[in-house]
């Protein structure tokens, strides 16, 4: 059912765009098809067709709602787009977030610690429509070998793993790095970089068949019940289930980078273990742009490349969140436009 914007009927609106769109936290009967107006264009903007869409956790956060934070709905979901510029032959993925743009730490690509820091599809709009306006900085040149779904598939995750590896745990060649949940999209991102930098790499999953992918990636698996001992780092993104076991499988000095809590925010913490062996504990959130450029070269490179699970059309994106939350992806799940014209 499309549903109308404004109170307006959607008859009257010229070119009207299609979207999925959430209006109220809850199941995934809140993922309705609605009709927005059409783009307006700022100076800096392009105007985007929208091909593919992949989803994350925070998709699943943005419509079940996290208690105290505010998502200022109605929104439209989805963070990470892929799709072509109108007038351009090139194909693109882009960047997922932005800051203010005029602020030092804006100025210096770090836009993720930027006061007024937003991300696509969770502060504000996101793909999740057949067209947006976005920022002609935020377009990344998809490599001729990969698809328009490929991607779509990379930069959310390729950017948190990135940032949590290399500048906040300030990964070392040679280092022992676990990797908490590998199947999942940080997790398959971050086993390549943690490759990619000569480390020893390690990762878990409960699901033997997981294991063996990950296995196939160059990751020695381990289940949640036989994690090694001595990691220099550990890649956290579960939470509460993992926690503890994280911390114990630190070796002297290690340091746990964390970027989410997929099973829950609360853990305890012995203060004793934390300084008698000189643990750091270490937040991630996203990247900057210059964390983004310089992944964005080891994709077109071909050194770093998407792990897709499978792809649904858009109009199913109901099916693809419940996907999602069965937990039993490997990589990404994405969302083929198929959303027709009002």
């Amino acid at each position: 059912m499309i549903e109308k914007e404004t109170d307006f009927p959607v008859s009257d609106i010229q070119n009207p765009r299609s979207a999925i769109r959430i209006d109220r936290h809850g199941g995934t009967d809140q993922l309705k098809t609605v009709a927005l107006l059409p783009l307006v264009l700022q100076p800096g903007e392009v105007r985007f067709r929208v091909s593919h869409v992949a989803l994350n956790h925070l998709d699943l956060w943005v419509r079940r709602g996290v208690p105290g934070h505010d998502f200022g709905l109605p929104r439209v979901p989805g963070s990470d787009v892929s799709g072509t510029v109108a007038g351009s032959p090139g194909r693109y993925a882009l960047h997922p977030s932005r800051g203010c743009g005029a602020c030092p730490r804006c100025l210096e690509g770090r836009q993720n610690r930027c006061a007024r820091f937003r991300i696509r599809g969770e502060s504000e709009d996101g793909g999740c429509v057949t067209e947006i306006a976005v920022p002609r900085w935020q377009l990344l040149p998809i490599p001729d070998h990969l698809s328009l779904a490929e991607g779509a598939a990379l930069p959310l995750t390729l950017l948190t793993a990135w940032h949590m590896l290399v500048v906040r745990a300030e990964l070392r060649r040679g280092e022992r790095v676990l990797i908490q949940a590998g199947g999942s999209g940080v997790g398959v991102m971050a086993i390549q970089i943690a490759r990619l930098m000569g480390c020893e790499v390690h990762a878990t999953s409960g699901r033997a068949e997981v294991r063996e992918r990950l296995k196939e990636m160059g990751a020695t698996p381990h289940d949640y019940s036989d994690l090694p001992r001595s990691c220099d780092v550990v890649v956290e993104t579960v939470g509460r289930d993992t926690w503890d076991a994280s911390l114990r499988a630190l070796a002297w000095g290690g340091r746990l980078v964390c970027c989410g809590a997929t099973a829950g925010p609360e853990v305890g913490l012995n203060l004793r273990a934390l300084f008698f062996k000189q643990i750091s504990l270490l937040g991630s959130t996203m990247g900057g742009s210059g964390d983004m450029l310089a992944a964005w070269r080891e994709v077109q490179a071909g050194t770093i490349r998407p792990v897709v699970d499978r792809v649904f059309p858009m109009s199913r994106i109901a099916d693809a969140h419940s996907f999602l939350e069965s937990r039993q992806a490997f990589g990404k799940v994405l969302l083929e436009q198929d959303l027709s014209a009002v």
